[in-house]
């Protein structure tokens, strides 16, 4: 049976891991060491910490990010691969029968034609599972920030609301007239006009992107394509030794039903001989 994680797609998986582990590692390393920086404001915080400790505080949170998206990733990666390779089993079986049908309507067909009207139902598969196939083969840099947007919609808005409240609140702070409750009111007002309206913007282009599909390359729908095909000409040969080992069996078969036939035709034939040779003696 075909694996739906292929062993050749191994270091695709790992690579997306690991770039999702180094991205939000960066994004908890930040923040930990502005974190660190207003500690070490504080006179009773250098006292009771050393180097190792402020050290383990700024690294030990973004390792840990790190570890834990990464397994995601790796997790998510796996099931998408798998998910695209029982597409592209399903889409043999259905092209097959199509193509069967195909030949028994039009049997003049060559064998380049046939292999052709395969290759082109394989492609239209592609087309059809809900991808948006661009030409080339890199993905542009807005490309991939959409693809990464459609598959983590929460991360982008914390991406975007966070920074977006925090300079609302420096925006309030500037104003010496307001005292601090009503900048945090200010603060909480404005900012949840601008994540709501921000919310409303990521799902609005996620709902996009699920309509029209994650964009990939034409490189990768060629090999899509090719996958295809080599499941097709795997399952033809394993399906031809099948028949072979099949074949093989009911010979072998025979051949033992004929050697029996011979030995009991042998055997009888010896019992009538001493049969004979006994009667001879007698007399």
């Amino acid at each position: 049976m075909t694996s739906y994680t292929p062993q050749s797609r191994a270091e695709e998986a790992t690579s997306a891991a690991f770039t999702e582990g180094m991205i939000n590692g960066f994004l908890t390393f930040v923040p930990s060491l502005g974190a660190l920086y207003i500690a070490m404001q504080n006179e009773g915080f250098r006292m009771r910490t050393n180097w190792q400790s402020r050290t383990a505080l700024v690294i030990m949170p973004a390792l840990f990010t790190f570890a834990l998206t990464s397994e995601q990733r790796l997790s998510h990666k796996m099931h998408e691969i798998a998910s695209e390779t029982k597409h592209g089993n399903e889409t043999v079986k259905w092209a097959e029968l199509q193509h069967q049908e195909k030949m028994q309507k039009m049997p003049q067909l060559t064998d380049k034609d046939a292999e052709m009207h395969l290759l082109q139902l394989y492609k239209e598969s592609v087309e059809n599972s809900g991808v948006s196939i661009v030409p080339g083969d890199q993905l542009g840099f807005h490309h991939k920030i959409a693809n990464y947007a459609a598959s983590n919609p929460i991360k982008i808005l914390a991406a975007l609301a966070i920074p977006s409240i925090a300079t609302i609140f420096y925006g309030r702070t500037g104003k010496q007239h307001l005292e601090f409750s009503h900048m945090l009111l200010h603060t909480r007002v404005f900012g949840q006009f601008a994540t709501l309206s921000l919310l409303l913007g990521v799902m609005g282009f996620k709902e996009f992107m699920d309509s029209n599909g994650k964009f990939i390359t034409e490189t990768e729908a060629s090999r899509r394509v090719e996958e295809m095909r080599q499941v097709r000409q795997s399952l033809i040969d394993r399906l031809d030794y099948e028949k072979q080992q099949k074949a093989n069996t009911q010979r072998e078969i025979a051949e033992a039903h004929q050697k029996d036939l011979k030995d009991k035709q042998a055997k009888k034939f010896k019992k009538e001989r001493e049969g004979v040779t006994a009667v001879s003696i007698s007399s």
